[in-house]
C-alpha cells in the first residue's frame, strides 16, 4: 500500500508533470504528497537562467509568463545577467513560489494531503535522507530538471537517487 509519495521539485517542465502523475496515485490510495524543494546554495540554475533568457526572446517582455507570479524584487535579481548568486533568502522565495504553484496543481487533480517542505542541500542527498527519515513508499520525480549541462555531465539527480533509494522510484518525463 502507498502512504507516503515524495515528489522533489525544481518548477521545471519534468517535475511539473511529476506532480501531477504522482498526484493521480495520491488521490487512487488516499496517500500524503510531500512536496520538496531544494535550495542551490545561493546559485540561480542554469535552467532557470535559460527559461528566463527564452521567454524575454519568446515574448518580447521582461518576464517569464511561467514565473508570472515571482516577487518583482526577486524577479528583479533573478533577471539581472551580472547577478548569478541570489541570497538563501531569495532562494527560499523562489522555493515556497514553485512550492505553492505546485502544490495548487496537485490539489486540482485532488490530492487531499498535501506537504510542504524548503531544505537546503545536496539535491539528491537531502531527498534521499528526507524519503528515509519520513518512511516515503514512492518518490516521483522529473527525469530533468533546472540543473543544465554540469547535472547531466556529473550525473543526473533522478539517476542519484534512483541508483541509492530503498523505495520504490519512477522517474517521470
Amino acid at each position: 500500500m502507498i502512504k507516503k509519495i515524495l515528489v522533489p521539485v525544481d518548477g521545471s517542465p519534468h517535475s511539473i508533470k511529476a506532480a501531477a502523475w504522482a498526484s493521480d496515485i495520491a488521490v487512487k490510495y488516499d496517500a500524503e504528497l510531500i512536496l520538496l524543494h531544494v535550495l542551490l546554495r545561493g546559485h540561480m540554475p542554469e535552467g532557470l537562467e535559460r527559461l528566463l533568457e527564452v521567454e524575454r526572446g519568446a515574448t518580447g517582455r521582461g518576464r517569464s509568463d511561467n514565473l508570472v507570479n515571482m516577487p518583482q524584487e526577486i524577479m528583479a535579481r533573478v533577471q539581472d545577467r551580472a547577478n548569478t548568486q541570489l541570497s538563501i533568502d531569495d532562494l527560499e522565495i523562489i522555493g515556497k513560489f514553485v512550492l505553492s504553484n505546485i502544490s495548487a496543481i496537485c490539489a486540482e487533480k485532488g490530492a487531499k494531503k498535501i506537504t510542504k517542505k524548503v531544505e537546503e542541500g545536496y539535491a539528491a542527498e537531502v531527498i534521499l535522507d528526507l524519503a528515509q527519515s519520513a518512511g516515503v513508499d514512492m518518490i516521483v520525480m522529473g527525469s530533468r530538471g533546472l540543473g543544465g549541462l554540469k547535472g547531466f555531465l556529473m550525473g543526473s539527480v533522478s539517476l542519484k537517487v534512483t541508483q541509492a533509494a530503498s523505495c520504490t522510484c519512477v522517474t517521470v518525463k
